[in-house]
């Protein structure tokens, strides 16, 4: 069911109302609370004159059963939930209901006054606070003696108490006041608001871009305010948006065919920004990002589907006395025409691509250990049997590994690299191969 203008205008006004209420509600509360609990506490400190007294005679002459009585009596106050005494070295005499022990835990009393850990504390409103008296004794030289101590404990639950009904009838208020306030705007909003905003919703949802029409929207409302300027505008609107319908539909169809044209120019240089992302300029072969992606490929197929695979690492001898001797253009040419050999001479099946400076790699797919050394072996002789202007004759040495086991594609070029590198110490122009440990 949607909702109306009418309806969230109301919420959001008695939303901010109620907000404004609770908050003037909790400050009053607040103070209310602090109120009580001053006024709590003034009464506690009251307690000293009233049963301190009873409670130091008592401490003096050792009577348990008069300090019990008093305890007990102060203990059924409403404002007590617990009350301790104790002796002038700190020992305890009494004790009954909610008190701390001298390492501040809170305990509870039993019912020989000896103290026990007391129960769980509720979540809120559970923090105890305290007043303590001393216990001083004047004799008939009026001479003064320190012969104890006695506190009494109160807790924020027994203010609360205080303040729950004065509290229940300020929301009850608030509650009434609220309710009434907001029947009372939802039907004069909804009649002089909610139904013409209606009628022109009603006016707009039959408006059909494909077919205006002519049709001009009548308020049915008395008066002359707001809303008739508003409907105005609205049918201005439709008539400016008639006039501009037949205008957009040919630029409608002009950028259809300006967009199908753009679409096909960043599709054609999409496919040429990921053909130069993944070829190397100078050779024209895969570059090693390129070479990276082939390999993670044809190892996942491997390990879900089985087959063999292989890679071939060959790099070109003393590749640096060339460009030392010859210079670097003529050591780039001598790299594009070793890739030449490499693309003509790999299969259909076979990725070849640049792995970095005269480094080139072979991705051979479906292909084991042998089938690699022997095209690695024909690929070797044919660059050995090349003629490279300016530079003459150049042998490459080769590095064959074939994929283990649940290998990893950094392991498997890593065995190929280990094998380029004995190819090299053996003396190079020559064929080496790794096999799985």
């Amino acid at each position: 069911m949607k909702s109306n203008l009418a309806a969230r205008l109301l919420r959001i006004i008695f939303g901010c109302y109620f907000i404004v209420t609770l908050v003037v509600t909790c400050a009053q509360l607040a103070a209310e609370y602090r109120h009580t609990q001053q006024r709590l506490s003034e009464e506690i400190g009251a307690m000293k004159h009233t049963f301190g007294p009873g409670i130091t005679g008592a401490l003096w002459r050792f009577n348990g059963e008069v300090l019990a009585s008093i305890v007990t009596g102060v203990k059924a106050l409403p404002i007590v939930i617990g009350v301790k005494v104790e002796d002038e070295q700190g020992k305890l005499m009494r004790a009954i209901g909610t008190v701390d022990d001298a390492q501040g835990r809170r305990m509870e009393a039993g019912p020989n006054g000896e103290l026990v850990p007391a129960a769980a504390p509720a979540l809120l409103f559970d923090h105890i606070f305290s007043h303590s008296f001393p216990a001083v004794y004047v004799d008939e030289a009026g001479e003064r003696h320190q012969v104890g101590r006695w506190t009494i404990y109160s807790s924020q639950q027994v203010v609360v108490r205080q303040v729950a009904y004065g509290f229940f009838l300020i929301l009850v208020n608030s509650v009434i006041k609220t309710l009434a306030l907001w029947f009372i705007f939802l039907y004069v909003i909804k009649r002089t608001l909610g139904q013409p905003l209606r009628q022109m919703s009603e006016f707009v949802g039959q408006l059909n871009i494909d077919n205006i029409g002519n049709r001009h929207f009548v308020l049915k409302d008395k008066g002359e305010h707001e809303l008739h300027q508003l409907t105005d505008k609205l049918n201005q609107m439709a008539d400016t948006l008639r006039k501009s319908v037949a205008e957009n539909a040919a630029l409608y169809a002009e950028l259809k065919q300006m967009n199908h044209t753009l679409e096909s120019q960043v599709a054609e240089r999409t496919r040429e920004l990921q053909r130069v992302a993944s070829t190397d300029m100078l050779t024209g072969l895969h570059n090693r990002r390129k070479l990276d992606e082939v390999l993670d490929h044809e190892v996942e197929r491997v390990q879900r589907y089985g087959g063999g695979l292989a890679v071939i690492l060959l790099d070109i001898d003393h590749f640096k006395q060339t460009n030392d001797n010859y210079g670097h253009p003529a050591g780039d040419r001598v790299l594009a025409a070793v890739a030449a050999i490499l693309r003509t001479g790999a299969r259909s099946i076979d990725s070849v691509g640049r792995w970095g400076g005269e480094e080139f790699m072979v991705i051979c797919p479906q292909t084991e250990l042998d089938g690699a050394r022997a095209l690695a072996d024909m690929l070797r002789l044919r660059i050995g049997a090349a003629d490279f202007p300016e530079v003459g004759r150049k042998t490459c040495s080769f590095g064959v590994a074939a994929l283990g086991p649940d290998e990893t594609p950094s392991s498997l070029v890593a065995r190929a690299d280990a094998a380029l590198y004995r190819a090299k110490q053996a003396g190079r122009n020559a064929v080496a191969h790794d096999t799985v440990a």
